[in-house]
């Protein structure tokens, strides 16, 4: 019988080949649409009430019919993103997959990564949600966004990236 993935927690995942595999949170998805809903509600909505009130009808309907299809298309690409972002830990580098469209992959060797940072928002964390931005040793970051149990994910990858 092969061996099966065994969870590290609930974002990480033991393959069969000793690497990790991080899975964002289902909780990042809907906090990515509450920002969806926000937007819309915060920054479109008034304006669609203001050109429905002073603007004539076929004007209105030209200017807000592109609109909703476009917050159509963020509110089906959201899901689709989402489920796209994969970070994998490998014996030596970690391996960042993301994209729906293009898939844009970028490999970090373990050698080129400084530290990893716990990093909460007050809407993350109402939602139960952190981010690791991992600091990079040319200066940059990287952030694994969706964390559930950030203390635990971060214990794991450290022992993993120094071990």
């Amino acid at each position: 019988m092969p061996d099966l993935p065994s969870p590290v927690s609930r974002n990480l995942v033991r393959l069969t080949e000793g690497e990790l595999l991080f899975v964002p949170s289902p909780r990042l998805r809907a906090f990515y649409l509450l920002l969806l809903i926000l937007v819309v509600w915060v920054a479109i909505l008034p304006w669609f009430i203001l050109a429905a009130v002073t603007l004539p009808a076929h004007v209105t309907l030209t200017l807000v019919l592109p609109l909703l299809l476009a917050i159509l298309a963020v509110r089906m690409y959201i899901p689709k993103y989402w489920a796209s972002l994969k970070f994998r830990f490998t014996g030596t580098e970690l391996v960042i997959e993301k994209g729906v469209l293009r898939v844009d992959r970028r490999v970090v060797p373990y050698t080129g990564i400084r530290d990893i940072e716990i990093a909460c928002g007050p809407v993350c964390r109402y939602m139960g949600i952190a981010s690791l931005r991992i600091t990079l040793e040319d200066g940059g970051t990287l952030h694994l966004p969706g964390v559930e149990d950030p203390a635990e994910v971060r214990g794991a990858l450290t022992e993993k990236i120094m071990g």
